[in-house]
Protein backbone atom coordinates (compact mmCIF):
# COMPACT_ATOMS: atom_id res chain seq x y z
CA UNK A 1 0.00 0.00 0.00
CA UNK A 2 1.00 3.38 -0.63
CA UNK A 3 2.10 5.77 2.17
CA UNK A 4 -0.36 8.84 2.03
CA UNK A 5 1.63 11.94 1.58
CA UNK A 6 0.81 13.74 5.43
CA UNK A 7 2.36 10.53 6.87
CA UNK A 8 5.23 10.39 4.74
CA UNK A 9 6.19 13.75 5.63
CA UNK A 10 5.85 13.11 9.19
CA UNK A 11 8.42 9.86 8.46
CA UNK A 12 10.73 12.22 6.83
CA UNK A 13 10.65 14.78 10.35
CA UNK A 14 10.71 11.53 12.28
CA UNK A 15 14.28 11.19 10.20
CA UNK A 16 15.76 14.19 10.54
CA UNK A 17 15.72 14.19 14.11
CA UNK A 18 16.92 10.52 13.97
CA UNK A 19 19.58 11.66 11.71
CA UNK A 20 20.69 14.43 14.30
CA UNK A 21 20.37 12.19 17.13
CA UNK A 22 23.06 9.25 15.55
CA UNK A 23 25.30 11.45 13.95
CA UNK A 24 25.06 15.32 15.17
CA UNK A 25 27.35 16.45 18.21
CA UNK A 26 27.24 15.04 21.89
CA UNK A 27 25.36 18.32 22.76
CA UNK A 28 22.90 18.86 19.32
CA UNK A 29 22.26 15.07 19.63
CA UNK A 30 21.05 14.93 22.95
CA UNK A 31 18.93 17.61 21.86
CA UNK A 32 17.47 15.57 19.44
CA UNK A 33 16.88 12.56 21.69
CA UNK A 34 14.70 14.99 24.12
CA UNK A 35 12.94 16.61 21.02
CA UNK A 36 12.25 13.11 19.55
CA UNK A 37 10.70 11.47 22.21
CA UNK A 38 8.17 14.21 23.24
CA UNK A 39 7.24 14.13 19.36
CA UNK A 40 6.71 10.69 19.56
CA UNK A 41 4.29 11.08 22.03
CA UNK A 42 2.30 13.93 20.72
CA UNK A 43 0.24 12.01 18.46
CA UNK A 44 -0.14 7.79 17.36
CA UNK A 45 0.47 9.25 14.12
CA UNK A 46 3.87 10.56 15.32
CA UNK A 47 4.28 7.41 16.97
CA UNK A 48 3.72 5.00 14.28
CA UNK A 49 5.68 7.52 11.81
CA UNK A 50 8.82 7.13 14.39
CA UNK A 51 8.66 3.54 14.11
CA UNK A 52 8.64 3.46 10.13
CA UNK A 53 11.54 5.77 9.97
CA UNK A 54 13.29 3.46 12.86
CA UNK A 55 12.59 0.46 10.14
CA UNK A 56 14.58 2.53 7.39
CA UNK A 57 17.03 4.20 9.41
CA UNK A 58 18.07 0.47 10.61
CA UNK A 59 18.02 -0.83 6.67
CA UNK A 60 20.67 1.30 6.46
CA UNK A 61 23.34 -0.86 7.87
CA UNK A 62 26.99 0.20 6.94
CA UNK A 63 25.39 3.52 5.21
CA UNK A 64 25.20 5.36 8.61
CA UNK A 65 28.94 5.98 8.25
CA UNK A 66 28.66 7.85 4.65
CA UNK A 67 26.04 10.24 6.25
CA UNK A 68 28.15 10.84 9.02
CA UNK A 69 30.80 11.66 7.09
CA UNK A 70 28.39 13.50 4.87
CA UNK A 71 27.00 15.74 7.83
CA UNK A 72 30.98 16.29 9.13
CA UNK A 73 31.66 17.33 6.00
CA UNK A 74 28.63 20.24 6.20
CA UNK A 75 30.55 21.38 9.74
CA UNK A 76 32.09 24.24 8.62
CA UNK A 77 28.96 25.32 6.81
CA UNK A 78 26.93 24.98 9.90
CA UNK A 79 29.53 27.35 12.26
CA UNK A 80 29.17 29.41 9.51
CA UNK A 81 25.76 29.73 9.49
CA UNK A 82 25.79 29.64 13.39
CA UNK A 83 26.92 33.48 13.08
CA UNK A 84 23.93 34.25 11.13
CA UNK A 85 20.95 36.12 13.54
CA UNK A 86 19.17 32.73 12.67
CA UNK A 87 21.03 29.67 12.16
CA UNK A 88 18.21 27.01 12.43
CA UNK A 89 16.80 27.03 8.61
CA UNK A 90 20.60 25.85 7.63
CA UNK A 91 20.00 23.22 10.12
CA UNK A 92 17.00 22.14 9.41
CA UNK A 93 17.51 21.93 5.58
CA UNK A 94 20.65 20.28 6.32
CA UNK A 95 18.75 17.53 8.16
CA UNK A 96 15.51 17.21 5.71
CA UNK A 97 17.35 16.73 2.36
CA UNK A 98 19.07 13.65 4.63
CA UNK A 99 15.53 12.89 5.85
CA UNK A 100 14.50 13.48 2.11
CA UNK A 101 17.06 11.34 1.01
CA UNK A 102 16.40 7.92 3.37
CA UNK A 103 12.53 8.95 2.94
CA UNK A 104 10.40 7.30 -0.20
CA UNK A 105 11.14 4.16 0.21
CA UNK A 106 14.51 3.73 1.29
CA UNK A 107 15.33 -0.21 0.17
CA UNK A 108 14.51 -0.15 -2.65
CA UNK A 109 14.86 3.44 -3.78
CA UNK A 110 16.80 6.79 -3.45
CA UNK A 111 18.90 6.21 -0.74
CA UNK A 112 20.59 2.43 -1.31
CA UNK A 113 20.81 3.50 -4.84
CA UNK A 114 23.02 6.51 -3.56
CA UNK A 115 24.83 4.67 -1.05
CA UNK A 116 26.46 1.99 -3.66
CA UNK A 117 26.83 4.82 -5.99
CA UNK A 118 29.34 6.58 -3.52
CA UNK A 119 33.45 6.06 -4.02
CA UNK A 120 34.96 4.72 -0.79
CA UNK A 121 38.34 5.83 -2.52
CA UNK A 122 39.51 8.22 -4.82
CA UNK A 123 43.11 9.07 -6.10
CA UNK A 124 44.84 10.73 -9.36
CA UNK A 125 48.04 10.15 -10.08
CA UNK A 126 50.50 11.53 -13.20
CA UNK A 127 54.34 11.39 -14.01
CA UNK A 128 56.79 13.58 -15.45
CA UNK A 129 59.31 12.92 -17.90
CA UNK A 130 61.35 9.68 -17.34
CA UNK A 131 59.34 9.34 -13.94
CA UNK A 132 58.00 6.27 -12.91
CA UNK A 133 55.39 5.37 -10.40
CA UNK A 134 54.03 2.03 -8.33
CA UNK A 135 51.11 2.22 -6.81
CA UNK A 136 48.89 0.07 -4.35
CA UNK A 137 45.15 0.31 -4.62
CA UNK A 138 43.42 -0.72 -1.48
CA UNK A 139 41.20 -3.18 -2.94
CA UNK A 140 42.64 -6.58 -1.55
CA UNK A 141 40.54 -8.93 0.05
CA UNK A 142 40.83 -9.34 3.59
CA UNK A 143 44.87 -9.53 4.02
CA UNK A 144 45.43 -10.45 -0.06
CA UNK A 145 47.39 -7.58 -1.09
CA UNK A 146 45.26 -4.23 -3.69
CA UNK A 147 46.03 -4.40 -7.26
CA UNK A 148 49.18 -3.24 -8.11
CA UNK A 149 49.40 -0.39 -10.67
CA UNK A 150 53.15 0.27 -13.00
CA UNK A 151 52.87 4.14 -14.40
CA UNK A 152 55.19 5.07 -17.00
CA UNK A 153 56.54 8.29 -17.34
CA UNK A 154 54.20 11.15 -18.63
CA UNK A 155 51.09 9.47 -17.65
CA UNK A 156 47.93 10.14 -16.30
CA UNK A 157 45.66 8.27 -14.76
CA UNK A 158 42.62 8.72 -11.83
CA UNK A 159 41.74 5.60 -10.05
CA UNK A 160 38.35 4.89 -8.02
CA UNK A 161 36.84 2.11 -6.07
CA UNK A 162 33.20 1.82 -5.94
CA UNK A 163 31.67 -0.92 -3.55
CA UNK A 164 30.16 -3.41 -6.86
CA UNK A 165 33.13 -2.22 -8.97
CA UNK A 166 36.49 -0.73 -9.40
CA UNK A 167 37.45 1.67 -11.97
CA UNK A 168 40.66 3.34 -13.73
CA UNK A 169 40.32 6.51 -15.69
CA UNK A 170 43.52 6.39 -18.13
CA UNK A 171 44.29 9.97 -19.75
CA UNK A 172 47.22 9.05 -21.17
CA UNK A 173 50.73 7.03 -21.22
CA UNK A 174 51.25 3.71 -19.74
CA UNK A 175 50.23 1.60 -17.21
CA UNK A 176 51.05 -2.12 -16.40
CA UNK A 177 47.65 -3.85 -14.18
CA UNK A 178 48.12 -6.72 -12.00
CA UNK A 179 44.34 -6.84 -10.62
CA UNK A 180 43.62 -8.30 -7.00
CA UNK A 181 41.12 -10.80 -7.62
CA UNK A 182 36.97 -9.88 -6.78
CA UNK A 183 34.65 -11.22 -8.95
CA UNK A 184 31.77 -9.44 -6.54
CA UNK A 185 33.77 -5.80 -8.03
CA UNK A 186 34.64 -6.18 -11.66
CA UNK A 187 37.46 -3.98 -12.93
CA UNK A 188 37.51 -1.85 -15.25
CA UNK A 189 39.66 0.81 -17.56
CA UNK A 190 38.51 3.55 -19.18
CA UNK A 191 40.41 4.95 -21.92
CA UNK A 192 39.81 6.95 -25.34
CA UNK A 193 38.14 4.81 -27.04
CA UNK A 194 37.88 1.57 -25.18
CA UNK A 195 36.45 -0.02 -22.11
CA UNK A 196 38.81 -2.81 -20.86
CA UNK A 197 36.98 -5.12 -18.28
CA UNK A 198 38.17 -7.50 -16.23
CA UNK A 199 38.03 -9.45 -12.31
CA UNK A 200 41.78 -10.98 -12.18
CA UNK A 201 44.57 -10.64 -14.66
CA UNK A 202 47.74 -8.81 -15.48
CA UNK A 203 47.53 -6.74 -18.54
CA UNK A 204 49.54 -3.30 -20.02
CA UNK A 205 47.41 -0.65 -21.92
CA UNK A 206 49.36 1.75 -23.78
CA UNK A 207 47.93 5.06 -25.01
CA UNK A 208 50.63 7.49 -26.95
CA UNK A 209 47.80 9.71 -29.02
CA UNK A 210 48.22 7.04 -31.53
CA UNK A 211 46.64 3.67 -31.64
CA UNK A 212 45.20 1.82 -27.80
CA UNK A 213 47.42 -1.15 -27.67
CA UNK A 214 46.24 -3.62 -24.99
CA UNK A 215 48.41 -6.91 -23.98
CA UNK A 216 47.66 -9.07 -21.42
CA UNK A 217 49.98 -11.31 -19.41
CA UNK A 218 47.98 -13.25 -17.41
CA UNK A 219 44.12 -13.86 -17.10
CA UNK A 220 41.54 -12.64 -19.44
CA UNK A 221 40.05 -8.82 -20.36
CA UNK A 222 37.21 -7.76 -22.39
CA UNK A 223 37.52 -4.66 -24.59
CA UNK A 224 34.40 -2.89 -25.62
CA UNK A 225 35.39 -0.34 -28.60
CA UNK A 226 33.89 3.03 -29.16
CA UNK A 227 33.87 3.33 -32.79
CA UNK A 228 34.03 6.93 -32.39
CA UNK A 229 33.97 9.51 -29.25
CA UNK A 230 30.52 9.22 -27.10
CA UNK A 231 29.04 6.44 -28.92
CA UNK A 232 28.12 3.24 -27.27
CA UNK A 233 30.03 0.06 -28.28
CA UNK A 234 28.17 -2.23 -30.61
CA UNK A 235 28.00 -6.37 -30.26
CA UNK A 236 30.58 -6.59 -33.18
CA UNK A 237 33.15 -4.55 -31.46
CA UNK A 238 33.74 -6.52 -28.57
CA UNK A 239 37.29 -8.57 -28.74
CA UNK A 240 38.15 -10.84 -25.69
CA UNK A 241 42.14 -10.94 -25.04
CA UNK A 242 43.81 -13.73 -23.37
CA UNK A 243 47.42 -14.60 -22.05
CA UNK A 244 50.03 -13.50 -24.53
CA UNK A 245 47.31 -11.70 -26.99
CA UNK A 246 47.46 -8.07 -28.02
CA UNK A 247 45.28 -5.70 -29.99
CA UNK A 248 45.45 -2.19 -30.71
CA UNK A 249 42.69 -0.02 -31.45
CA UNK A 250 42.75 3.05 -33.87
CA UNK A 251 40.48 5.75 -34.77
CA UNK A 252 37.46 3.36 -33.12
CA UNK A 253 38.63 0.60 -35.35
CA UNK A 254 40.42 -2.98 -33.57
CA UNK A 255 42.84 -4.84 -35.57
CA UNK A 256 43.55 -7.95 -35.61
CA UNK A 257 44.17 -9.80 -32.00
CA UNK A 258 48.09 -11.03 -32.19
CA UNK A 259 49.82 -13.71 -30.48
CA UNK A 260 53.04 -12.02 -29.00
CA UNK A 261 55.23 -11.71 -26.00
CA UNK A 262 53.15 -9.50 -24.46
CA UNK A 263 55.53 -9.24 -21.49
CA UNK A 264 57.83 -6.37 -23.44
CA UNK A 265 55.08 -4.24 -23.79
CA UNK A 266 56.10 -3.04 -20.18
CA UNK A 267 59.61 -3.81 -20.51
CA UNK A 268 59.75 -0.34 -19.26
CA UNK A 269 59.52 -1.27 -15.98
CA UNK A 270 63.31 -2.91 -16.25
CA UNK A 271 64.85 0.34 -17.79
CA UNK A 272 64.34 -1.35 -21.80
CA UNK A 273 62.26 0.26 -24.48
CA UNK A 274 61.09 -3.13 -26.50
CA UNK A 275 59.57 -2.21 -30.70
CA UNK A 276 58.70 -4.74 -32.89
CA UNK A 277 57.88 -3.03 -36.53
CA UNK A 278 56.68 -0.64 -35.14
CA UNK A 279 55.81 3.08 -37.29
CA UNK A 280 58.38 5.21 -36.14
CA UNK A 281 56.56 8.29 -34.65
CA UNK A 282 54.15 6.25 -32.60
CA UNK A 283 57.75 4.96 -30.99
CA UNK A 284 58.89 8.19 -30.91
CA UNK A 285 56.06 9.07 -28.49
CA UNK A 286 57.20 6.63 -25.92
CA UNK A 287 61.34 7.64 -26.48
CA UNK A 288 60.19 11.22 -25.81
CA UNK A 289 58.48 10.54 -22.89
CA UNK A 290 62.28 9.97 -21.05
CA UNK A 291 63.83 13.54 -23.15
CA UNK A 292 63.47 16.69 -21.77
CA UNK A 293 63.85 17.40 -25.28
CA UNK A 294 62.25 15.27 -28.18
CA UNK A 295 62.86 13.67 -31.03
CA UNK A 296 61.10 14.73 -33.48
CA UNK A 297 60.43 13.74 -37.56
CA UNK A 298 60.12 15.86 -40.28
CA UNK A 299 57.93 14.36 -42.33
CA UNK A 300 55.07 11.27 -42.44
CA UNK A 301 57.43 9.44 -44.76
CA UNK A 302 59.65 9.41 -41.99
CA UNK A 303 56.58 8.78 -39.15
CA UNK A 304 55.59 5.45 -41.39
CA UNK A 305 58.89 3.91 -41.02
CA UNK A 306 59.21 0.75 -39.05
CA UNK A 307 61.29 0.53 -35.99
CA UNK A 308 62.29 -3.10 -34.19
CA UNK A 309 65.22 -3.60 -31.41
CA UNK A 310 65.75 -3.16 -28.02
CA UNK A 311 66.76 0.04 -26.58
CA UNK A 312 67.74 1.49 -22.88
CA UNK A 313 65.30 3.75 -21.70
CA UNK A 314 67.84 6.49 -20.35
CA UNK A 315 69.86 6.20 -23.33
CA UNK A 316 67.82 7.77 -25.64
CA UNK A 317 71.28 9.73 -27.20
CA UNK A 318 72.11 6.24 -27.92
CA UNK A 319 69.08 5.52 -29.80
CA UNK A 320 69.61 8.88 -31.75
CA UNK A 321 72.97 7.88 -32.75
CA UNK A 322 72.27 4.20 -34.09
CA UNK A 323 68.82 5.39 -35.98
CA UNK A 324 70.91 6.35 -38.92
CA UNK A 325 72.48 3.14 -39.42
CA UNK A 326 69.12 0.83 -38.99
CA UNK A 327 66.91 3.38 -41.14
CA UNK A 328 67.11 5.89 -43.82
CA UNK A 329 67.17 8.98 -41.80
CA UNK A 330 69.85 11.65 -41.26
CA UNK A 331 69.66 13.40 -37.54
CA UNK A 332 70.02 16.85 -37.32
CA UNK A 333 70.70 18.39 -33.64
CA UNK A 334 68.73 21.67 -32.56
CA UNK A 335 69.64 24.63 -31.16
CA UNK A 336 66.98 24.17 -28.28
CA UNK A 337 68.47 20.97 -27.43
CA UNK A 338 65.62 18.96 -29.79
CA UNK A 339 67.13 16.16 -32.74
CA UNK A 340 65.05 16.57 -35.67
CA UNK A 341 64.86 13.29 -38.15
CA UNK A 342 64.88 13.76 -41.85
CA UNK A 343 64.80 11.41 -44.87
CA UNK A 344 67.92 10.61 -45.87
Amino acid sequence: MAISAPRERLIERALALIVESELATNEAAQHARVALSQWRNTSPEHAAALLEARHRWDALGGMAGDLRAHFDTSAADRATAAAAPNPRPQRRKLLLSIAGLLGGGLVAGRGVQWYWQQPVFHAAYSTRIAQMLNVTLVDGIGDAPGSRLDIAPQSAIDATLYRQHRVVEMARGEVRFEIAHDAQRPFQVHTRSALIEVIGTVFTVRDRCGPITVGVEQGHVRIRVYPREGAAPSPREVIDLHRGELVEVKDGHPGAVQKTDTRTLSAWREGWLVFDNMPLGEALATVNSYRPRPIVSASERVDALRLSGRFRANDSAGLVAVLPTILPVTTVARPDGSVELQAR
